[in-house]
């Protein structure tokens, strides 16, 4: 059965799927092509008559590796774009009774250069079968969200990636009521590049007011953000590469583009594109900004998996590993040999997957709690997966299909093993995630009562099967970190 909601642009026809309803496609900008590109999103034409909402939009433009295929869900025949500014609303049923529901929005992970907000992890169904109104939207990944041209001569607004998302947040304040959502009760919710980005977002200036609580998981501004001057030596870097000025960008081939984003990923690494601070979108880092309470006081929710790490190194493989491991040693110095036998001394053979894991997503994670002014609280996932012998344990994004209570997809057998025995847990965090998207507090979802993260208690939720408070796991690993 199809549905009707009028927005500010025109009417969108989306469809009924038993207990929900699902608009998906949306554009909340124009299409960032052409002179657009590596600009600030503008407000998409309105249309005329009922606009089909009942497919999913293009995919970002971004690699077809196999194994980032693996990790963020495309599939080789998605169709992929420039024109991907797109979003999917997922609403109970009874959205049109006149009731204004919370609404939760969705950012997608992948470092920034992979994902989709059409994942089918990333089923909405499950929050509005709380009576929650789901968001999921797609932005700029790479060089198309993250190549800043401000001193090059191009937008002196950069971070396009963070500004789409705010665009997006702006269509929800101004669109969600037609869909059963309460604008002034929004939840930004993201995971990996997603967690980074809602850090941003809490900071920034202009996304200010456009939400009233967070959720970061695994993924936090790091302490210190790429500067401008790093951003455009990597914009120099690449039109050194395209052999073309600032000029001639708007005409280069898309897929050449990605091409000079693969060859600069090979070169910088992992963490190649990340949000920057250039002094305009992003004026300070987040970090700083939140700290000194110029950001969204808001409650957040927020927390990292035990092992981290071991998803790059099973997936990506040990290379990357190493190159990460010689930058960390690079960093420590001579505190190199007193770090690692501390982490040794916990994590035995593991300790530099957990070392990694920590610089990389725990102790930012950290850092942001206890800077953040309105009320934290801390999780950390510690439920161990038995798939590929243990390999992968409390890896990153092990979290995700419990959080959206999605443990029957076709890869939950390869990453989770037998899934009857997590239904419990799985259960037990969604409704914990829901209860904080509409109450701000994570209580009433099953789990154990959970106090607000302080500097002198420091409690974290230990998300298990027999899941727990811990005042300050790990202290004595935390403690070596500034």
């Amino acid at each position: 059965m199809t549905v009707i909601a009028a927005t500010t642009l025109g009417r969108v026809r989306g469809v009924a799927k038993g207990s929900c309803v699902q608009w998906r496609g949306i554009p909340y900008a124009a299409p960032p092509t052409g002179a657009r590109r590596f600009r600030p999103p503008e407000p998409p034409e309105p249309w005329v008559g009922e606009r089909d909402a009942t497919r999913f939009g293009p995919v970002a433009m971004q690699a077809r590796d196999p194994r980032a295929q693996m990790m963020s869900g495309i599939a080789d025949q998605a169709a992929m774009s420039e024109d991907c500014l797109v979003l999917n609303v997922y609403a109970p049923a009874s959205y049109g009774d006149g009731r204004k529901r919370p609404v939760v929005v969705w950012i997608h992970g992948g470092a920034f250069i992979m994902g989709t907000a059409a994942m089918p992890l990333y089923n909405g169904a499950t929050f509005a079968a709380n009576d929650i109104v789901c968001v999921t939207l797609n932005y700029r990944l790479g060089l198309f969200g993250l190549m800043y041209l401000g001193d090059l001569g191009g937008s002196e607004a950069g971070n396009c990636t963070l500004l789409d998302q705010i665009a997006a947040l702006r269509w929800v304040r101004d669109n969600i009521a037609a869909f059963g959502g309460d604008p002034a009760q929004v939840t930004v919710m993201g995971e990996s590049a997603g967690g980074v980005s809602v850090a941003s977002l809490l900071a920034i200036p202009a996304a200010q007011g456009l939400f009233q609580r967070a959720i970061l998981q695994s993924g936090a501004s790091g302490l210190s953000p790429p500067t401008r001057a790093d951003a455009t030596a990597l914009a120099e870097s690449v039109l050194a590469d395209l052999a073309v000025d600032v000029g001639g960008l708007a005409t280069v081939p898309a897929d050449r583009i990605l091409a000079a984003q693969l060859r600069a990923s090979m070169q910088r690494g992992l963490g190649a594109f990340t949000p920057y601070v250039d002094g305009v979108t992003v004026p300070r880092p987040p970090i700083e900004l939140v700290a000194a309470g110029e950001g969204a006081r808001v409650p957040i929710l927020l927390g990292t998996n035990r092992d981290e790490w071991t998803l790059f190194d099973v997936f990506l493989g040990d290379p990357v590993t190493k190159v990460i491991r010689a930058q960390i040693e690079g960093r420590l110095g001579a505190d190199t040999a007193r770090i690692v036998a501390a982490y040794r001394a916990v994590h035995g053979e593991r300790a530099w997957l957990a070392l990694i894991g920590d610089v990389a997503f725990r102790i930012p994670m950290l850092r942001l709690a206890e800077a953040q002014p309105a009320p934290a609280h801390v999780y950390r996932f510690d439920w161990q997966s038995p798939a590929m012998g243990g390999r992968l344990g409390a890896a990153h994004a092990m979290e995700l299909p419990f959080v959206w209570n999605a443990l029957d997809l076709p890869f939950s057998a390869l990453l989770l093993g037998e899934v009857a025995p997590l239904r419990p847990l799985a259960a037990r965090i969604h409704a914990t995630w829901c209860a904080f998207i509409t109450s701000g507090t994570p209580d009433g979802g099953g789990l154990p009562a959970w106090p607000r993260y302080t500097p002198d208690r420091r409690s974290t939720m230990l998300l298990d099967l027999t899941s727990r408070v811990a005042d300050d796991p790990d202290g004595e690993l935390r403690r070596l970190w500034p």
